[in-house]
Formats: structure tokens, C-alpha cells, sequence
């Protein structure tokens, strides 16, 4: 029988359990959460994973519920959920590991000989590309950014490649982050799942606390991906227009204090453009952070009067590259 790390994929049912992950500094192990449901008529496999980042829940929340909503009647193929894919970095609620102070959406494909998270890395991506024939990986801003709803993927001009952008576009966003050759950041999970020849999306969406409506937009994007595999009835949305964006410039403080947003999330500014500032406790502007580039989508900022350290990322800025108008069904 198929299994994916220890729950059993049984036609028509849902089934629970854990893939095996490493060891805690007690010995004790590090099982993540692995949700699998299947129909009765044979499909692809979808694999949708939340909390790489440790401190972006709405994620981890969203697929949980998903899965209990999910009808196995409708299911064609098999739906795996893995809520938390990084435990350390969830426990300590936190963005990075604190094992190893890795970011593990840098160090893809990981080593089996490495750090924890380099560990990690490397489980993670040979258990999906045995699994998977499709990924999503569910994103936000953490604790102390937010981010609009929109869709990354990573293009080139491979079958997973293309595969990738069609699915983007039909996952429910008007905004797609079109990353070409790793140009913007690297390591990622889904870059290196792409090269792997494993179509592979990220969703985007909220920060801070998990409102109902980024609820509904992570499962709504996981439907409409499955409605475009014909995995669930229905046909997947396809937006009047799209914006792609490419070439991210990321905001690190330099001054410690509460940060203080000029713009929000969604909009796009210009070369000069007021991003933020950094307050000290004595209410002095000691920092002014300012657009680099002209027609840039603000991707994520950080949240009003939030602490920063120096060093800290607080945003980040998109240029757009395109925009186009897709015909309905092509």
C-alpha cells in the first residue's frame, strides 16, 4: 500500500499521520503533520505544505481546514497536506530556525549530511519528488509583515516550467510573480522542485493575525488548483488581466526603533517614493527607507510601529515587468 511518510493513501478515504524529520536537541523527534486524502478515481497528486516559515500560520490553519471541507466524492486523485513542514522554527514561532538560524527556503535542496535545516531541506525534497506530481507552498508575511494575495512561480522554458505559470494564472490571484532563473532569491523549495521537473506554486496571502478572508483565499487558491488538474468539478478562474512582477529589491533596517509604513501592500510606486520610516523612542526619525525603482508592486512591509533590530527585513518592492489580458479557456 502507498503511503507518504506513515499515513496509508486508501481510495475514498482520509487518513492521518507523520514523516519522520530528525531529532530535537533531547532526542526526541520531530514528526511533521501529514494530512492525506484520496477519491476513488485514480488522478494526480497534489501536495500543499504551509510553515516553512515558522511564524506564517495562516498556512498551516488553512489546510487543516481544507482538508476536514475537502468531499471525497468530488476527488479525483489524492490530496496530501503537511501543515508545518519546519516544527523547530513553528515552536519558536519564528521565521528562521532556531537550530541552526537557517532559512529554510534558502538552502533547498538541502544536504543529508548538514545542519538540521539543511537536513530538512533534503527530506523534504526527496519524500515530494517521490510524492508529487504538483506542489503549493503557502506563504505570508510572518508576525511582523503583511503581504497582498498573489502567486509566485518559477518559469523557464521546461515542461514544469510553463506548467507552473499556467497554474499560477488559474489559482484565483491577479498578481504573479514570474521568477526567472532564480534572479530575485535562491534556494528555494520550488525552484529547486522545478528543476526536479515538479510543477510547483507559491501562494501568498495576509501576516500577523489569520483574518477569515486570508482563510478563504489560501483554500480558494488550493481549489482552484485542483479544479485546473480536474482533480475537483468546476473550471478554475481566469482573471481579465495580470500583473507580473520580477527583480524583487528587499528593505532591511538600518536603525533599531517601531517602523512606520508610507504605503501599503498592493501599491505601486516610483523611483523616490516614501516606504517607510524608523522611529526611536524619543519620536526622531532616524531612518527613511525610499523606492528604488519606478512601476514597483509592494509586495510585503512591515506593520505599524512593529519593533525592528537592524538588519531586519521590512519590505519589499517588485517591478512590474508586464501586464496582459488572458482570453476565458485559453
Amino acid at each position: 500500500m502507498k503511503t507518504v511518510g506513515t499515513a496509508e493513501v486508501i481510495p475514498e478515504k482520509k487518513t492521518k499521520g507523520y514523516l519522520h524529520a530528525g531529532t530535537d536537541t533531547d532526542g526526541s523527534p520531530f514528526q511533521l503533520p501529514v494530512l492525506v486524502a484520496a477519491g476513488k478515481e485514480e488522478g494526480p497528486t497534489i501536495w500543499v505544505q504551509g510553515c516553512i516559515h515558522g511564524d506564517e500560520y495562516g498556512g498551516a490553519a488553512s489546510i487543516i481546514r481544507f482538508f476536514q471541507e475537502l468531499d471525497l466524492s468530488k476527488l479525483r486523485g489524492t490530496f496530501v497536506g503537511v501543515p508545518v513542514t519546519n516544527l523547530p522554527s513553528f515552536k519558536a514561532r519564528y521565521r528562521t530556525s532556531p537550530l541552526d538560524g537557517a532559512n529554510l527556503n534558502r538552502i533547498f535542496p538541502g544536504d543529508p549530511k548538514g545542519t538540521y535545516s539543511q537536513r530538512l531541506a533534503h527530506t523534504l525534497i526527496s519524500t515530494i519528488s517521490e510524492t508529487a506530481d504538483y506542489v503549493i507552498d503557502l506563504h505570508s508575511g510572518g508576525n511582523g509583515a503583511y503581504v497582498p494575495f498573489y502567486v509566485i512561480c518559477d518559469y523557464n522554458d521546461t515542461e514544469a516550467g510553463k506548467k507552473s505559470l499556467w497554474l499560477a494564472e488559474r489559482m484565483g490571484a491577479d498578481v504573479i510573480w514570474r521568477s526567472e532563473a532564480e534572479t530575485d532569491i535562491t534556494g528555494t523549495g520550488t525552484a529547486q522542485l522545478v528543476k526536479n521537473g515538479i510543477p510547483a506554486v507559491t501562494v501568498e496571502c495576509g501576516g500577523g493575525n489569520v483574518t477569515e478572508d486570508h482563510e478563504r483565499l489560501f483554500k480558494e487558491s488550493i481549489e482552484n488548483a485542483m479544479k485546473a488538474l480536474e482533480m475537483l468539478p468546476g473550471l478554475a478562474p481566469i482573471q481579465n488581466e495580470y500583473t507580473v512582477i520580477n527583480g524583487a529589491d528587499f528593505f532591511f533596517t538600518g536603525q533599531g526603533g517601531l517602523f512606520v509604513p508610507a504605503c501599503n501592500v498592493g501599491d505601486v510606486l516610483n523611483k523616490g517614493d516614501l516606504l517607510g520610516s524608523v522611529m526611536n523612542l524619543y519620536g526622531d526619525t532616524t531612518e527613511e527607507l525610499h523606492c528604488p525603482s519606478d512601476d514597483a508592486y509592494i509586495a510585503a512591509i512591515g506593520h505599524r510601529y512593529w519593533p525592528v533590530h537592524p538588519g531586519q527585513l521590512i519590505a519589499e518592492a517588485i517591478p512590474v515587468i508586464e501586464r496582459f489580458s488572458k482570453e476565458k479557456g485559453s
